[in-house]
């Protein structure tokens, strides 16, 4: 029950920044900058799978 709730958190944070950056720059500036991230975080994810134990 406790992870539920982390994950509805992040979730509620995760909607709060891109609403925040949609309403601040715009439709195209919030694509690039959630893109962005999306690519940080697919390659840290990639890196975290391929590191040596």
């Amino acid at each position: 029950m406790i992870r539920l709730c982390e994950c509805l958190f992040g979730l509620s944070v995760l909607a709060l920044h891109v609403l925040l950056c949609y309403l601040l720059l715009g439709g195209v500036a919030t694509l690039v900058i959630v893109g962005v991230q999306l690519l940080i975080a697919g390659w840290l994810i990639y890196i975290r799978i391929r590191a040596p134990d």
